[in-house]
């Protein structure tokens, strides 16, 4: 197979490098076919099918006259480690007696093994006080050597709590030894445990709490109701206005063994030179992982292909990367880089921004590119993070020159934190996801509800015709904001 893809390799290398004049959505097909095939086994980090992903990508790259982008090379390896839960016990003692389980039940630990005994719990409701917006309500406190036990999900009274993995990483930071979610009421434990289970991939060097896990409620109920505290009350209690948290009056005892792979993924990156002498940089970012071989053996689709997500945003990267290599040259280098485990919470993205290969204060403009197949031909320009960068007047312009309206509705900020950009983003770069899919919130929705992160994300019934105007588009936000007479260099 390898064999075969070299050869494929070889024969785009000798193309000529297209024109945005003469740009068709078959040249996005032409990639997508060959990232979303059966035979690159959905791009999951660490595996063959990666590595034929970032072959491909950096051949393409170098075909379109880029040079290697990370300090002379096209690769940046990133350390990942992924862990999977092999049992795990928590035990509850109280004056009144002890309680122990393992049923509905999921804890991972930081090690093979871990025994924790003896641990006082903090009970903090939601969290909400990790977004409160008179300053942070946990600011001082720290939880060394405690277990923090706290709810999953919203409250119900309109407030929106942080997310868990959100939580995970506030409490992470603050010294706990354990972090216990109780599952949402009325979630199904398998989609429950599922949920738990996919984001257990992190970067080597990342910190972990020694147990981290959930419970359902009818095992909280198993083990806390004895001592006063059945899942219910526990509810009411973080739903009560003047709720704080509150140590429970009783002691965890954990033991988790937990089974661990560690490997590397790949970010690819590519550099075209300005003939400036500016230090100004323009960035193109788009991820190549999906999720691999997802079903058990045996099911008749076994892979999630990612064709919308996010071969076509791959596709778009590879073809805005050749445009502008074969036009005039520009002034500002433009730095081309497709990133590895984003599926798993922006890792590659937060790999390149914590080594970058040159200062991020440099990097005046990001444009990512992510599951941009959605929209018809036609469709106005949205932003993810509109009225976060001083970029979006210029964005507008360009998406009026191009015969284009602008849809300035700022719900769809919401995602801001699940894309690559908001890696740069809050490290102080200006970095936005913009095009036709994010112009129409019910659209984006309906294939978030629907193929993604599935199987069924497959090239068949592709919508490629906004996916040309979003080629279109990023070849002349390139070219505007590679250029300082149309985008001065921001005061740093």
């Amino acid at each position: 197979m390898l064999v075969r893809f070299l050869a494929v390799f070889a024969a785009f290398f000798f193309l000529s490098p297209a024109t945005a004049q003469t740009l068709t959505e078959a040249d996005l097909m032409r990639h997508i076919e060959i990232l979303a095939s059966d035979e690159f086994e959905g791009r999951e980090p660490g595996t063959a099918g990666e590595a034929l992903a970032v072959s491909y990508i950096a051949t393409e790259l170098s075909a379109a006259g880029l040079m290697p982008g990370y300090n002379g090379h096209y690769f940046q390896p990133v350390a990942l480690v992924s862990r999977f839960d092999g049992r795990s016990e928590l035990r509850v003692t109280h004056a009144g007696g002890e309680r122990s389980a393992s049923a509905e039940v999921i804890a991972f630990g930081s090690r093979e093994t871990v025994d924790l005994n003896t641990l006082p719990v903090i009970f903090v409701g939601h969290a909400l006080g990790i977004l409160a917006d008179d300053g942070d309500a946990f600011a001082d406190s720290r939880f060394d050597g405690q277990a923090v036990l706290l709810l999953r999900g919203d409250r119900g009274t309109g407030e929106t709590a942080p997310s868990f993995r959100r939580s995970l990483a506030f409490f992470r930071d603050r010294g706990a030894a354990a972090i216990i979610g109780i599952a949402e009421r009325g979630t199904p434990w398998d989609a429950s445990l599922a949920s738990m289970r996919f984001r257990q991939t992190y970067r080597a060097q990342s910190h972990r709490a020694d147990v981290e896990g959930i419970v359902s409620a009818e095992t909280t109920d198993l083990l806390f109701g004895e001592a006063g505290y059945p899942v219910e009350r526990l509810f009411e209690m973080a739903a009560a206005d003047d709720f704080q948290p509150m140590a429970l009056p009783v002691e965890l005892n954990v033991r988790t063994e937990t089974l661990f792979d560690r490997y590397d993924g790949i970010n690819v990156v590519a550099l075209l030179p300005g003939t400036g002498d500016t230090d100004d940089t323009v960035m193109f970012t788009a991820h190549h992982d999906h999720f691999g071989i997802c079903r058990p053996e045996g099911a008749e689709d076994r892979i999630c292909n990612g064709a919308i997500d996010n071969a076509s945003g791959i596709a778009a990267l590879i073809e805005t990367a050749r445009a502008l290599a074969a036009g005039p040259r520009p002034e500002r280098d433009i730095m081309f880089v497709t990133t590895t485990a984003e599926e798993s919470g922006l890792l590659g993205a937060f790999a390149f921004v914590e080594a970058p290969p040159r200062p991020l204060e440099q990097i005046i403009a990001l444009f990512n590119l992510d599951s941009i197949a959605i929209a018809p031909r036609g469709m106005p320009v949205g932003i993810i993070g509109r009225g976060l960068t001083p970029l979006d007047a210029l964005i507008d312009g360009i998406a009026r020159e191009q015969g284009r309206d602008n849809y300035t509705g700022a719900e769809l900020d919401a995602y801001v934190r699940r894309l690559d950009s908001w890696a740069f983003l809050a490290n102080g770069v200006p970095a936005l996801a913009v095009g036709g899919s994010f112009a129409d919130p019910e659209l984006l929705n309906g294939f978030l509800r629907g193929v993604y992160h599935s199987p069924d994300d497959e090239i068949e019934g592709m919508e490629l015709g906004g996916a040309l105007d979003d080629l279109l588009l990023h070849i002349a936000l390139g070219r505007a904001f590679a250029d300082p007479a149309r985008y001065p260099t921001p005061q740093r």
